[in-house]
């Protein structure tokens, strides 16, 4: 019998970024994905996708352990403060 082992390299992070735009007001944005080592690291990473805001308020996040190439969806993270119409994004979306 053949065995595969895949080991586990990083984490990869997608999902979307609650935003305050220039001149106020609220708004949302699918976040470039990223790699982490650590889940300690997401916070740091959260993005506006090159848009360029005010403010990253925060972000709704799934997180997938990477399995050298291969991604395993592991659970979702709600980082920093997320609005109520992010959430209904969120959530329309996925």
């Amino acid at each position: 019998m053949n065995t595969i082992t895949l080991i586990l390299t990083d984490y990869v992070i997608k999902g979307i970024a609650d935003l305050t735009p220039w001149g106020g007001g609220n708004a949302c944005i699918d976040m470039a994905s990223f790699h982490v080592k650590h889940l300690k690291e997401i916070r740091e990473n959260i993005n506006d996708n090159g848009f360029g805001v005010e403010n990253i308020n925060g972000a709704i996040c799934d997180v997938y352990r990477n399995y050298q190439g291969t991604f395993v969806y592991s659970k979702t993270l709600t980082i920093g403060k997320v609005s109520e119409h992010t959430q209904d994004y969120y959530y329309q979306v996925a």
